[in-house]
């Protein structure tokens, strides 16, 4: 890897462990929509929801299907259109054109996220019509609010749900386990002390590997289950961590070259097959 893709990764992995709002202000985020652009904003949830709608009515299964994709590349584009323009996300998303951020950076593949695999049109339209409901309401509160600090604040939360609702439905819901990224970092992760615990109890729990990881993963968000990637995968997922562990975040300690030996091992044995 050269020392170039390591310090794009590790301003990645930075950005990872950084509460959201502070870090749309360490980057001296646009000002705040006006009155017209959060009336926009609404009309663009409010297309959201139609497509909702449209999807819960439709019987073809092929239209169901291409509503449902519809529906998931909207959202993606909406928060684009946020990111673009106010700021929203993280610091490691500034610079980087929507449709090359999300996947790529993201781990994923093309111009963009795809559905969730296994995902069926009926999970996704109960999973997203709630959260466009409370998109909603944000959105309406939003447009009450008359202090632009206060609205970009709001915004930068709403963007955040989305964010993590996004990739809950991905399958990577035990990111938000011990507050990683969230709200929860400030109050329940490692700003407050402690590791967060894990998503799901480690196999082979009391052997050296799942101790090494409870102890360096576990720093930042819930340990993640082995079967969340296949062995291959693991490869390159733990030396992404390892460099941002090594990256000098305060109270964040690195393994040693042997316990990274030891965590790879560990979680190549359990990884998903």
């Amino acid at each position: 890897m050269t020392t170039s893709h390591r310090t794009l990764l590790a301003a990645l992995l930075i950005g990872l462990c950084a509460p959201p709002f502070a870090q749309a202000q360490a980057q001296g985020a646009a000002s705040a929509p006006t009155d017209a652009q959060v009336r926009e904003l609404q009309q663009q949830v409010e297309t959201l929801q139609k497509q909702l709608d449209d999807l819960n009515a439709a019987t073809d299964a092929g239209i169901r299907q291409q509503l449902m994709q519809q529906n998931w590349q909207g959202m993606q584009g909406y928060m684009g259109h946020m990111h673009d323009r106010w700021g929203m996300g993280y610091p490691w998303m500034m610079g980087h054109p929507w449709a090359k951020m999300g996947p790529g950076m993201m781990g994923g593949g093309g111009a963009w996220w795809p559905v969730p695999q296994g995902v069926t049109p009926d999970q996704y339209n109960q999973q997203r019509r709630e959260r466009t409901r409370r998109m909603q309401e944000q959105m309406n509160k939003i447009a009450q609010t008359s202090d632009p600090q206060e609205r970009q604040r709001l915004m930068q939360e709403h963007w955040q749900g989305m964010y993590q609702d996004m990739q809950t439905l991905r399958g990577r819901g035990w990111m938000w386990g011990g507050g990683m990224m969230g709200p929860g970092m400030m109050s329940g992760g490692m700003m407050n002390g402690g590791p967060p615990p894990s998503a799901k109890p480690l196999p082979d729990v009391k052997s050296a590997g799942a101790k090494l990881v409870s102890t360096y993963c576990a720093q930042c968000h819930a340990a993640p289950a082995p079967t969340l990637h296949t062995a291959n995968e693991w490869t390159s997922t733990t030396q992404r961590m390892h460099i941002r562990m090594s990256s000098g975040l305060p109270g964040i300690k690195a393994p040693n070259e042997q316990e990274m030996k030891s965590i790879v091992a560990y979680m190549q044995k359990y990884a998903r097959q």
